[in-house]
Formats: C-alpha cells, structure tokens, sequence
C-alpha cells in the first residue's frame, strides 16, 4: 500500500507545480503541536464514502460540494483534507483555490507520478476513443512492447477520478506496462481529472454534438477538448482534419503550442478510397496495404489515427500494417453478429447524431438491399440530440425508433422528441428494445443489413432507476435462433 507523509505530498507537489498550492506551505493553527511529516497519507479520495483511515479528502466542489462533507470524512478516519475555505476541523486543512486542480496534481505526486515511468497516449473526440485506444494496446504488444488501455470497456467512467486514474497509471507502471491508451472525455478535462499527468502523445478524432446537457455549446464542448492540446500535457499530437473541429484544433496548437508537434491526417479521405466489407477493410497507408478485419469506414480512420500514433512511439509503418493485419474485434463496434443468415446484423455503440449517420452509411457500403435501423435516445441527456438522432437516420431504409436507457423520462416521450427529426416513410415505432430487434431480424431480407445502435459492448438497459440485464448482442442472437439460424457464437 502506498503511504506518504503529508510534507512529503506537498513538497513534490510543490516542485512540480508551485503555483497550485501558492508559493508557501499553508501554516495551520496545529502547527506548533504537529508537523507535516508526522500527518501519514495512505490513500487520496474525493468521495467520502470511500474515507478511511488515513485518508487526504479532497473537498470538491460540483453537482454536490465535497466541503458539506468534511465533517464526515474526518469522523471516518481522514487525517488531512484540501479545501477551499477553512473548515475549523482538528486536521490540517490544505487550503488553495482550486480543489479541482489540486486534486489532480496531488493525486499524481501520490502515486510517484507513474506517467513520468511511461508512455500514456490521452485520446479524445466524440465517437472512436475505445477503437482508437484497444487499437494502439493492440499495435503496441504486437510490435513487442507491453500495453494495456483504458476507457469504456475497462471501468464505469470513460475517465476515472483523478485518485483513481493515477491509481490505475500506477498498478500499470508496476506490472511493467509501457504504454497506457486512455480514453480522456470532456468531462474528465473541464474536471481537471487529468493534470499532473505526462502525455506522450494526445489523439484527435472527431467532435459531433453530444454532451451538451453538460457543456453549454459546441465551442465549450469543443475547448474542454482542446485543453488536452493546449494545456501543457502533450509531447507530441495526431490530429483527424476530416472535419471543422480538427482543422481548427490544429489552427489552435499553432497559436498556443507552438512547440508541439502535430500530425494532422485526413481520415475520411483514406476511408473513401478504402475497400469496405462488412467484417473487413482494405486501404493504403504510408505506402503499405492494409488488411484490415473490421468493417466500417470510421473503422479506417480509427485504425489510421492508432497507426500514426504508434509511429510516434518508434514502431515501424510495415510492422504496424502487420498488425493492423490481426486486429482484434472491438466489443459493440460494428460488431457482425452471423448465425448463417442471409442478411447482415451488426451492433454497434452509436449514440450520437453522427455516429448514427456514420454507422449507416458504413451499413449502405456493404449493400444494394436495404439498410435497417434499430436505434433510440438515452434519457435524462441532452434533449437538443434527440430530433438530430431522428434526423441522422435518414439514410435508412426502415426504421425502428426505441427505447436506450431512458431512465426516468417516459419512453414514449423520448421517441416523440426523436420522431421530430424523422423524414423517412417506413418507420415503425417499439418501445420495448428486445421487440425492436426481434422486429427488425424479422423483417430483414436476403441482402439486406440490420444496423443495432446505440448500446453496443453495454450489458445492460437502465430503466426508471433500475438497471436490468440487457445486450443487444444477445437479442439479435435470440431472435436469429428464433428464425433457425442458430450457428452464432
């Protein structure tokens, strides 16, 4: 377990960034009875739920403001809190501007800054970031370096905490691990869940409308993004200009970084003179033809955005198009679900409106049939996304508008804000999620290809507050079976 006296934490904290505490240790009212080194810190939290003894509880201030809860953390064994105004406790209170920020470092100096000891790739942008980050782990152990990633598949949070995060750094540090690829969203970079930390390179994909229920606008989504750019993090940068957002990403780290280096690719422009398949890709990149066993053409730029990455990390285009020869298939990323049917199915994670219009047109690629669509909107989000989703969607042939998570909205409600966006003639309206798929497997034609979206690697549906068992993966496979194609893993 990792322990470290308090003066200790504070003092590297210090050296590294000065400005976060002030230019001097705080002096408290205890000081002349106690020292800093005598206070021992065996963990960093900011839950108070999760103190115990010798805890540092860091008072944060958000949709509930952690200094309502000092009290508590100190009754349950904290020896040192941070905060941002005295709170009269009998334990050194660590005051500074900013818990938020303080957080973070502090978290990282606790843990002996395990991103000094490594490579950590931060990737961020709307949709992709799972894809990008299992592809670079993969490109990495392939190449014979040792990589693991983080993210979606590997915690309840796209980005932990900031103690958890560099928690999660550390036991990776001390198993040997190399390289880490971390999903970084933009709550986790308004959040500040990230400084302190050394990022070797940070990866761009895209940015759509989503979140906006936490972001005011686009261009504040957008700039929480940009901070993983902007901010000081980043050694070096591989930027997709596919659309306005990188282009202008790229405009900005000129301006702000100008020292960093930038690698901007046009991602869609590799897509379009790929040859798509359902289960695979063919396309050139840097002189190599790549194989790739993954359908879609956002499955190339995200392939692309890993290859260029590890390029950076020394590995060779001819080694990195061999293994993008063997890589794995993403859980939920356009996904084939076969049981020997003549038409296609796939599961994939799209939740926004251009994930959605991405999905479908890598669907179109694969058919002169029809393409139908399983899709629906989450509740308690971002309402604004909902007739965009519907919209998004016009390039279906039928579609099947359901339920995702709409946890404690009425269902029908939120299919009458996606419905909004609807143009397309053959829609059919199912709130039940399993009866969407049955239906929609049903219908399917020789030929045709059934796109399920939006949960896609997630095993479960939340509905009011209760989370019930459910894969998309799982359903298609029943009703496929329920048709006689029973051959699917």
């Amino acid at each position: 377990m990792t322990t470290m006296t308090l003066g200790a934490l504070l003092r590297s904290v210090s050296e590294t960034s000065a400005d976060v505490l002030g230019p001097e240790l705080p002096a408290p009212a205890w000081s002349a009875q106690r020292s800093w080194e005598s206070v021992e810190i065996s963990s960093i939290t900011q839950d108070s739920r999760t103190v115990g003894p010798g805890a540092l509880f860091c008072a944060i201030r958000g949709t509930v403001d952690g200094h309502d809860y000092v009290v508590e953390a100190v009754e349950r064994g904290a020896v040192a809190v941070v905060v941002e105004r005295s709170m009269g406790t009998d334990v050194p209170e660590i005051v500074v501007s900013d818990v938020r920020l303080a957080t973070g470092y502090i978290s990282a100096a606790f843990e002996r800054n395990p991103s000094d000891e490594l490579d950590l790739i931060g990737v961020t942008g709307t949709n992709g970031k799972t894809s990008i980050v299992t592809l670079i782990e993969h490109l990495v152990n392939f190449g014979g370096g040792v990589a693991a990633s983080m993210g979606t598949l590997t915690g309840s949070l796209t980005t932990l905490s900031a103690p958890d995060f560099q928690a999660e750094l550390r036991r990776h540090r001390d198993l040997g691990i190399g390289v880490v690829a971390a999903e970084i969203s933009s709550h986790a970079l308004d959040q500040q869940r990230v400084v302190g930390s050394r990022i070797r390179v940070a990866v761009f994909s895209n940015l759509s409308q989503d979140h906006l229920d936490y972001h005011a606008d686009m261009n504040e989504y957008f700039e929480a993004k940009a901070k993983l750019f902007t901010g000081g993090f980043a050694e070096a940068a591989v930027v997709d200009v596919s659309d306005r957002w990188g282009e202008r990403l790229v405009e900005r780290c000129a301006y702000e970084q100008p020292a960093l280096h930038v690698v901007a690719i046009d991602g869609a422009a590799t897509a379009d003179g790929a040859d798509l398949g359902q289960h695979s890709s063919r396309f050139m990149w840097r002189g190599h033809s790549i194989d790739l066993p993954l359908g879609g053409r956002f499955s190339v730029k995200n392939a692309v955005l890993a290859a260029e990455t590890c390029v950076l990390l020394g590995y060779a285009p001819q080694t990195l198009a061999d293994g993008l020869a063997q890589a794995p298939q993403i859980p939920g990323r356009f996904e084939s679900i076969e049981a020997g049917q003549p038409f296609g199915v796939v599961v994939d994670y799209s939740h926004t409106p251009a994930s959605v219009e991405a999905a479908v047109a890598s669907a179109r690629d694969l058919t002169n049939s029809r393409v139908l669509l399983v899709f629906g909107a989450a509740g308690d989000r971002d309402p604004g996304k909902r007739p965009l989703m519907g919209a998004a969607a016009g390039n279906a042939d039928v579609l099947y508008v359901t339920s995702d998570n709409p946890r404690t909205e009425d269902p029908e409600m939120i299919i009458d804000d996606v419905m909004a966006g609807i143009t397309n003639a053959d829609v059919h309206r199912i709130v039940d999620r399993a009866d969407a798929i049955r239906t929609a497997i049903s219908d399917a034609r020789p030929g045709d290809v059934v796109v399920i979206a939006g949960k896609g690697h997630e095993d479960y549906q939340i509905i009011g507050a209760t989370r019930h068992d459910f894969d998309d993966r799982t359903e298609a496979r029943a009703a496929l079976a329920a048709l006689g194609w029973e051959s699917a893993a």
